[in-house]
């Protein structure tokens, strides 16, 4: 019952971000990629992952339902709430570094040394992404990068 749920939720969620992407005017013409593509994708993949999940859970086709760990899920969303108050003063890199390393250790990573370096490099390479060579800028923080 949780699964049909939980899925129906992914699948309201994907129809709200696919609805308020195609809400974001187009852009000018002169540019490759508008202001609506990151989120246009993100929405199509999100309803993508519902419609398996919701296909699953109405099918019959998951054979042993897991029970949810409620305390992993708060630590999540308690996670997510930080990351969203500290993703300006701190900025981008440095706070996904530190939510990253977060996340592995809630879902149960033993090496933080490990997850904080992956954290870092998954940061900078979107952070360069995105604010270097898309030119869509993303909060610096207190450490502003010299490249």
């Amino acid at each position: 019952m949780t699964q049909r749920i939980v899925s129906l939720g992914f699948l309201a969620a994907a129809v709200v971000v696919l609805a308020q992407a195609f809400a974001i005017p187009r852009g000018d013409g002169y540019q490759a990629v508008g202001p609506r593509a990151f989120p246009l994708l993100v929405g199509c993949g999100l309803a993508v992952v519902a419609v398996i999940g919701v296909v699953q859970a109405f099918s019959g086709g998951t054979e042993a339902a897991e029970e949810i760990h409620w305390p992993s899920v708060g630590m999540l969303v308690a996670a997510l709430a930080g990351y969203a108050l500290l993703l300006v003063p701190a900025g981008y890199w440095q706070a996904t570094t530190v939510f990253f390393a977060v996340v592995a250790r809630v879902l149960g990573s033993r090496r933080p040394v490990r997850d904080v370096l992956v954290g870092l490099v998954l940061a900078l390479a979107t952070y360069f992404l995105f604010d270097r060579l898309l030119g869509i800028t993303l909060p610096p923080g207190l450490i502003r990068l010299a490249i």
